[in-house]
């Protein structure tokens, strides 16, 4: 299966062969996103903030075919977060159904 892989920021500069910051990855079908990370050599703490089509994951989830994966470095994790949390109209709303 092929995945898109968007990388954020110092991200670009530990994994060749991108444009731009976005590469295609071919990956066997079933793999999981810790199966992305090995395949790029991005191991240990370095990727902080993970999404998976535009949304955070909180697990090892299974990717799919043509899943864009959005990988960014622990140094720009808080900056991710809140762009994610609280400025996303849509996400501060799941939020706020989740408290009901």
């Amino acid at each position: 299966m092929h995945i898109t892989v968007k990388l954020g920021g110092p991200l670009r500069q530990r994994v060749p062969g991108h444009q731009a910051g976005e590469l295609l990855l071919e990956l066997p079908g079933g793999a999981r996103v810790s199966d992305a990370l090995k395949a790029l050599g991005l191991m240990g703490d370095v990727v902080r903030v993970l999404m998976v089509n535009g949304r955070p994951i909180r697990h090892d989830q299974e990717l799919q075919e043509a899943d864009r994966l959005g990988l960014w470095p622990r140094e720009l994790a808080f900056n991710m977060y809140v762009a994610t949390n609280f400025f996303n109209p849509l996400a501060r709303q799941e939020i706020e159904d989740k408290k009901k």
